[in-house]
């Protein structure tokens, strides 16, 4: 497992992710994970101080995992925003 992605993948879902393939099945399968992920990891961020930041945030996170998560963006994204209401 050489892809940064895959390894942050597999500390997420805690289970290896070897490959595309895999990681693409393991969001599809859970999408809330790696959105609880994202906003763990957003509310952490000393840079995030706003909900717009927060969703800038969560945009550049998912820029960088985009050809991994296949149709699983939108649910990612859902799961995310759902998060940032309960927390505002």
């Amino acid at each position: 497992m050489t892809d940064p992605r895959h390894r942050q993948l597999s500390r997420i879902y805690q289970r290896p992710i070897e490959d595309d393939e895999d990681a693409r099945a393991a969001v599809a399968a859970d999408p809330g994970v790696l959105a609880s992920a994202l906003f763990l990891e957003c509310a952490e961020s000393d840079d995030v101080t706003s909900v717009e930041a927060a969703r800038s945030y969560c945009a550049d996170r998912l820029d960088y995992l985009r050809d991994l998560l296949g149709e699983s963006v939108s649910g990612v994204t859902a799961g995310f925003e759902s998060r940032l209401r309960a927390w505002r």
